[in-house]
């Protein structure tokens, strides 16, 4: 018998077939190759036409056998995800893949080795004989239910709503904590982008915490609207959001928006603002793979006087001397300058809130670096920690006070 199917047989003989699963929510994942001898598998992100960013993957490994080592490669997608563009290799290789056995507790493999050819490999051993691998720790339209649910089962208070129906049908669910007609008046929400899962992470933390004893006098002088996830569709299926066909959803805050969660969160905040005044808008998200923990602020922000500018900067120190866990957050305001024409800045969620509500409301983005193996479930949730802590201080000065 030849050497090399002698060997393939044997090896088929010590190890069970492996086999990629990705069928379900959240799932991501396009086989390349897979190599059953040397147990080593090739993915790239499926493209889905006119989703945006083929970035984000997640899939399930059967057939491991328990103690063995295998190699998982990640390359870009080949396919333009719009028009001729390809999207960069970058986007897809996080410097650790995230390994779970039991799809909730997280933790970073060995640092990845990038090839010549831009191709990730990990080097991991099995742990079970089924594992699920991901780009980072999801976060699915499933752990926000549970997410709100939690809150509210804790929080009297707390009132569960239903922002929308997407164009797919599924509900963008949110929570109220606190009177409506309390004297402060705050909007968090993440994933505007599907595939920065990390912005939902930071927003668990961020809830959580603000469920708890320590921000019980906040609470009771603020009503808190909260949206877990943002691009629910995208989230769903694995897809990355960003760029999607014919915009995503941090370009959709326009005059006529294409996402009825977009308008119902455009309704609502003029409602806010409208009644009570609106005083902080943050959306969460993720950067780029090189980038730190920072906020985007204002791009008038030089410009600004009175309480305006007062606002803006006392934020930025609070946020400075707050977010010091895992990593510092930036002491000073990034601007979109990527971002060229005064249209599409408008068309944004921040500049939309600022250009319909007033001086004394601050709107920013809180971008949390991703590529770090401190960047776990609980690596974000300490960021989303730190960020109801500047909330408390801020709230507490009093930021309509003249």
């Amino acid at each position: 018998m030849h050497s090399s199917l002698l060997l393939f047989l044997l090896t088929l003989t010590a190890h069970a077939e492996l086999r990629v699963l990705s069928g379900f929510e959240g799932g991501n994942a396009e086989v390349v190759k897979l190599d059953q001898v040397t147990r080593t598998l090739r993915i790239m992100p499926a493209l889905h036409e006119g989703r945006g960013w083929p970035c984000w993957w997640s899939f399930k490994l059967d057939g491991i056998t328990v103690g063995e080592e295998f190699t998982l490669e990640v390359q870009a997608q080949t396919k333009p995800y719009r028009e001729k563009a390809v999207l960069a290799a970058a986007w897809c290789q996080p410097k650790h893949a995230w390994i779970s056995v039991d799809g909730q507790t997280w933790t970073p493999s060995a640092k990845g080795t990038l090839s010549a050819d831009k191709v990730m490999s990990y080097t991991i051993k099995a742990a079970a004989t089924q594992m699920s691998l991901a780009w980072g720790p999801p976060f699915v339209p499933s752990d926000a239910d549970k997410l709100l649910a939690d809150i509210a089962a804790k929080l009297p208070e707390a009132k569960r709503f239903e922002l929308a129906k997407t164009r797919g049908g599924r509900a963008v669910q949110g929570i109220r904590i606190g009177a409506e007609n309390a004297a402060h008046q705050v909007w968090i929400g993440s994933r505007q982008h599907a595939w920065e899962a990390g912005g939902s992470q930071v927003g668990r933390g961020f809830i959580t915490w603000y469920a708890s004893n320590g921000a019980k006098e906040l609470r009771a002088k603020t009503c808190l609207h909260y949206i877990p996830i943002m691009d629910v569709d995208n989230a769903a299926i694995g897809a990355g959001g960003k760029e999607a066909t014919p915009r995503d959803h941090n370009r959709d805050w326009a005059a006529e928006p294409i996402y009825p969660e977009v308008a119902a969160a455009q309704r609502m905040i003029r409602d806010i603002h409208a009644k009570h005044g609106l005083d902080v808008f943050i959306d969460l998200h993720n950067p780029g793979s090189d980038d730190p923990i920072f906020f985007f602020g204002p791009f008038a922000f030089e410009r600004m006087t009175g309480i305006q500018q007062r606002n803006y900067q006392r934020w930025i120190d609070l946020a400075a001397a707050s977010i010091i866990e895992p990593l510092n957050v930036q002491p000073k305001y990034r601007f979109a300058t990527y971002v060229t024409s005064e249209e599409e800045r408008g068309r944004m969620s921040s500049g939309w809130v600022r250009a319909n509500t007033g001086d004394a409301t601050i709107s920013v983005t809180l971008e949390t670096g991703w590529n770090s193996s401190l960047m776990s479930v609980e690596g974000y949730g300490k960021v989303g920690a730190g960020l109801g802590r500047t909330l408390a201080t801020y709230i507490q000065e009093n930021p309509r006070r003249e």
